[in-house]
């Protein structure tokens, strides 16, 4: 009798495992199939806009209907979907969505997933050119990544050294403290840790 009451409990067991397993894998493809269609969609109409091949997308209306038109396209699920149109501006190629889908799970209960996709055309008539932004802490490189000239200088986590208090970055060669949300970047910029104490 007890061996009876023991494989009813471990079945039991086994099939609530199984049911968490399946609520949760449902949900994640469920939220990939989603990321995927809202990416698709953002990615395609924006394309169209800035191709402008087939058809001439004039206004934010059509801008709009032709994204919902791809996004339904690409989800097979039965989920009910809200999309909040959050930015669509055909002039600056800018399209900001948010998508919220609601269906039943294995268990009967109601889920909500939500995805937010933005994206901006980035439209240069000339390439313009990267630069390296190099931070050195007592001569060795504390943090460096390049950015697009005309870009500003984003300064890194001010470095730690101990008892020496970090006090400002400077130029390589210069002793003034730079303000490095005013300097431009029109080149390869190194700059130095200044620390007191």
């Amino acid at each position: 009798m007890k061996y009876m009451i023991y494989g009813i409990s471990l079945s039991a067991i086994a099939v609530l495992v199984v049911a968490a397993v399946m609520v949760f894998s449902g949900r994640n493809v469920r939220k990939n199939e989603m990321e995927t269609a809202l990416n698709a969609a953002v990615e395609q109409s924006l394309e169209q806009l800035k191709s402008q091949k087939g058809y001439e997308i004039k206004n934010r209306q059509e801008l709009i209907a032709d994204f919902n038109r791809i996004l339904l396209v690409q989800v097979e699920s039965d989920s009910e979907l809200q999309v909040d149109i959050l930015t669509a501006d055909t002039e600056k190629g800018a399209l900001d969505v948010k998508v919220t889908g609601s269906y039943q799970n294995i268990l009967g209960l109601m889920e909500t997933i939500t995805c937010r996709k933005s994206v901006i055309i980035e439209a240069y008539t000339a390439e313009k050119p990267y630069y390296t932004v190099t931070f050195l802490v007592e001569g060795e490189v504390y943090h460096q990544y390049t950015a697009c000239q005309g870009g500003t200088v984003v300064a890194p986590k001010n470095p730690n050294r101990g008892r020496k208090k970090f006090s400002c970055w400077t130029r390589q060669g210069e002793s003034i403290a730079c303000k490095l949300e005013e300097l431009e970047i029109e080149g390869n910029i190194v700059l130095e840790a200044v620390f007191t104490g």
